[in-house]
């Protein structure tokens, strides 16, 4: 897999901080919840991988 191909992940509080200058209300707003909704999301570690937020399921064991 070449690195285009590649997902590009980021937390989500470094996704709000790139596209949304860290302000965690417009990007409530933008994604049509309320900003508690955001904080349960930052507290339970959500991810963003190629512009689609993803939750923590478990650890993969190799």
């Amino acid at each position: 897999m070449n690195p285009e191909q590649q997902a590009k992940a980021c937390t989500l509080l470094e996704w709000i901080d790139l596209h949304f200058d860290g302000n965690q209300r417009a990007f409530a707003t933008a994604q049509g919840v309320q900003p508690p909704q955001v904080t349960q999301w930052i507290q339970k570690d959500f991810i963003v991988v190629n512009g689609q937020l993803y939750s923590h399921r478990r650890e993969l064991k190799t």
